[in-house]
């Protein structure tokens, strides 16, 4: 469906957004394969979050960010 007919136009919607990555790989913590640890990511991805909710106008209202997987609202 478009997001015209799921959402009124005179209403602000509160959203839950969720993705989780491809091939099994590893946003955060120890990946299993590679044996490398990727806890480095987490500043650098919520930065990044942050940089572009102010750049549209999205109020970023909570986040988690886990080893294969995230959450916004």
């Amino acid at each position: 469906m478009a997001r015209a007919e799921v959402f009124a136009p005179d209403e602000i919607p509160v959203v839950h957004v969720m993705n989780r990555v491809d091939r099994r790989c590893y946003l955060l913590g120890n990946d299993p394969v590679s044996g490398k640890n990727n806890d480095h990511r987490k500043v650098m991805i919520e930065n990044q979050l942050q940089r572009l909710a102010s750049a549209f106008g999205i109020d970023l209202l909570g986040l988690a960010i886990m080893s294969n997987h995230f959450h916004w609202i």
